[in-house]
């Protein structure tokens, strides 16, 4: 996770501590979270082909 996207994911759970996020930053965080959890996925195939060549 980029420190762009923990500062994201902070402001984002304020607003939703706060009872004031709305449709808007329920879609946000839904889109956060997909690009996450792809970079994640990314960096665990990265990983296991690492893994392969050792």
């Amino acid at each position: 996770m980029s420190p762009e996207q923990l500062r994201q994911l902070q402001r984002l759970s304020d607003l939703f501590e706060q009872g004031q996020a709305g449709i808007n930053q329920v879609k946000e965080l839904s889109d956060l979270l997909a690009l996450v959890n792809e970079q994640s996925d990314c960096f665990i195939d990265k990983k296991s082909e690492l893994d392969e060549l050792t």
